[in-house]
């Protein structure tokens, strides 16, 4: 069995790197008789290269691997989309990001992630298959597509996220902050979407809205819980969609938002739809293209067509 840990010195603005890299080289001296490694990523998708060809070179020597992602959510999706398809290859998160929202959720008992990070813990973990979701889009007449760990965000929430995102970059802010800060922004903007989105084949939402959700996870912004029914490991795609309300209206709605608990309010049914489904066709009517975030990671394409893939990645869990 190998072991390599894949560092992003970028993750949470760089305030974790040189403290989780000294407990890995504490763990290799500790450990002398395991095969443990350590690398660095330098720019985007680097992880992915790296969990790759890790996940290829172990392959062909017939050896399993384990592969940490030590970062955000970015982070552990690049990772994921490396070692996707290598069946030697098992993905452990360690969150050292500002987000860390899939970890909320990935093993045995739901909490904030902070087991994750204790590194010795892993070696005791348990192996499972987790889903993944794949988006794929056409641009330039060919098709892409990522395969996504958590989930994406449009409207109010993925402008949220990508205004977060940026300023998480100041001084003295937080991941966390970020996301507040952001909300309140954009609470003054309110802007929104116009969407026509198409659950397993039937409409389920045609119109303008301020959110969108469609998730592997339950979390995203750092911990609001906007999809407390998702589970990971089900084959199943949560959706979520919220009607344009009134500014007022949706501050008074948020605690509860944040909280998982949006459809414990009476009648929220008039405003709020969800479903869960295997496969989603979102369609921009604003125009030819809508941003969007996935992981973290900021999208800009037309129709977005977006499935799970059941059991997709072997993953350690806690």
């Amino acid at each position: 069995m190998r072991y390599a840990f894949i560092v992003n010195p970028a993750s949470g603005k760089g305030r974790h790197g040189d403290g989780i890299v000294a407990e890995i080289e504490d763990l290799i001296k500790g450990n002398p008789n395991r095969d443990i490694k350590l690398y660095y990523t330098r720019c985007e998708k680097d992880a992915t290269y790296l969990a790759g060809l890790l996940a290829e070179e172990s392959a062909m020597k017939g050896e399993e691997i384990v592969i940490f992602a030590c970062g955000g959510d970015g982070t552990v999706q690049e990772v994921a989309n490396g070692i996707y398809g290598h069946d030697n290859a098992v993905l452990v998160v360690v969150p050292v990001g500002s987000g860390n929202d899939l970890v909320r959720q990935l093993g045995r008992k739901a909490d904030s992630g902070k087991r994750y990070r204790r590194l010795p813990d892993h070696f005791d973990g348990m192996i499972t298959n987790m889903d993944l979701i794949r988006i794929s889009w056409i641009e330039d007449g060919e098709e892409q597509s990522r395969l996504i760990t958590n989930g994406i965000n449009i409207g109010f929430d993925g402008n949220t996220a990508i205004l977060a995102h940026d300023l998480k970059r100041l001084p003295l802010v937080s991941g966390v902050g970020s996301y507040i800060m952001a909300v309140g922004f954009n609470l003054a903007a309110k802007k929104g979407q116009k969407l026509r989105i198409t659950a397993d084949g039937k409409n389920f939402y045609t119109g303008k809205l301020l959110l969108a959700t469609a998730a592997n996870g339950g979390f995203c912004g750092g911990g609001v819980q906007s999809c407390p029914n998702a589970d990971l490991y089900d084959g199943l795609i949560e959706l979520l969609a919220v009607k344009d309300i009134p500014r007022r209206r949706f501050v008074a709605l948020f605690p509860k938002y944040k909280q998982g608990k949006l459809f414990t309010i009476r009648g929220i049914e008039d405003i709020a739809s969800y479903t869960q489904a295997k496969n989603i066709l979102i369609e921009p009517m604003l125009g030819p293209k809508m941003k969007f975030v996935g992981d973290g990671e900021v999208f800009e394409t037309g129709a977005l067509r977006i499935e799970v893939v059941p059991k997709a990645v072997r993953v350690l869990v806690l």
